[in-house]
């Protein structure tokens, strides 16, 4: 795995794997774990099989999705500068576990379940079962997610709130990705445009956006409510 890009589609999978399994405090993610959970996700495990058809000499989809968890863990060992602030955002253990590094985030407060992620799933998961959905840190899909911030930052699009400029290095460049459109109303063949659908936000306006369901307010409707 030589090419860059397959990095930027490895990496922020990953990052969100560590999110989702993320449970005890004192615990650290293992790579087995976190290769469990990229097969095992369809869309994680869609994008890895289709890194996994460009090489040439292939062993099986599991030990290419662990090589992925591995070149992680190396271009945070020699400090690579394209992904620190991605690796800011995780701890890794002092220690090997079971031979190999393991993960957890760094602040564990964002990891956030906010309800346009949680909605889609109620008809699927027992009572309850929705609060274990931890997404919002790396979007469902995390390519749009990275390309809607790329076009409009991390800032609120509604506010202008930074967390990094508010609380300092650790949480530079946490937010909220809004979908325009809710999840509850795309269909399972949508394709997300990052620019034209997705829109940076702080919780704060996000919480506001979903106070009012069917339909949730608009970013327009949010910016008025500032302007009071």
């Amino acid at each position: 795995m030589k090419s860059s890009w397959v990095q930027d589609i490895a990496f922020p999978i990953i990052a969100g794997a560590i999110e989702r399994l993320y449970r005890d405090p004192n615990e650290f993610v293992s790579r087995q774990k976190i290769v469990q959970l990229l097969l095992r996700d369809k869309y994680s495990r869609k994008l890895i099989e289709a890194s996994y058809k460009k090489i040439i000499r292939k062993r099986s989809v599991e030990q290419y999705a662990g090589n992925m968890v591995d070149w992680f863990s190396q271009r945070w060992t020699v400090g690579d500068q394209k992904w620190l602030r991605l690796f800011r955002k995780f701890e890794r253990s002092e220690k090997k576990i079971e031979g190999c590094w393991a993960y957890k985030p760094a602040a564990p407060s964002t990891v956030i379940v906010f309800p346009d992620d949680v909605e889609e799933e109620l008809s699927e998961l027992p009572e309850g079962a929705a609060f274990e959905r931890l997404v919002n840190g790396y979007e469902r899909n995390p390519l749009a997610r990275q390309r809607c911030i790329k076009k409009y930052g991390s800032s609120c699009f509604i506010c202008g709130f930074s967390f990094g400029a508010t609380y300092g290095q650790i949480v530079d460049g946490f937010i909220h990705v809004h979908h325009l459109v809710q999840l509850s109303a795309i269909g399972k063949k949508y394709k997300v445009d990052p620019i034209a659908d997705l829109r940076p936000v702080c919780p704060n306006c996000h919480a506001v956006i979903h106070h009012r369901r069917d339909p949730a307010y608009s970013i327009e409707e949010v910016q008025a409510f500032l302007r009071r």
